[in-house]
């Protein structure tokens, strides 16, 4: 609806990505992945790692880990509670899950759905959050 526009980028060996797609802006890769004050480069808008850290929570990504993120959709307003307009929605395809960047809160991000199968992409339609899994899909309604 605004134009707002996230890039899903795999990590290749500690980060998963969502970025801000802007004209121009340099994500790091090669060079690094995950979050960085380097300048010249674009910080990511979340990211989670590929592990736990010491202790449980701690830095960014917080209590989330996967390791190849893919699918995103924004909810707008529907079915869902008010809480949950303009989230964005992403999943991870081999830890099978979805969680919430919720980007009225400062980007806190929140466990949403376990899945049974491989997700590899979302969409919202009729106020339900699909996720398209390798196995069929999921259909989810108001949490």
């Amino acid at each position: 609806v605004t134009g707002r526009m996230h890039i899903n980028d795999v990590g290749e060996g500690t980060w998963e990505e969502i970025n801000l797609g802007t004209q121009g802006a340099n994500y790091g890769w090669p060079n690094f992945e995950g979050p960085s004050n380097s300048a010249g480069f674009t910080t990511p808008v979340y990211a989670y790692r590929h592990g736990a850290t010491n202790p449980p929570g701690t830095g960014p990504g917080g209590f989330i880990t996967g390791f190849s993120i893919t699918g995103g959709a924004f909810y707008p307003s529907g079915a869902f509670p008010a809480a949950y307009h303009g989230s964005y929605f992403f999943a991870d395809y081999v830890s099978r899950f979805v969680a919430r960047l919720d980007m009225a809160n400062g980007n806190a991000a929140y466990d949403f759905a376990k899945l049974s199968g491989e997700p590899v992409g979302m969409l919202v339609s009729d106020g339900a959050l699909y996720v398209l899994k390798r196995d069929g899909i999921t259909r989810i309604t108001a949490p």
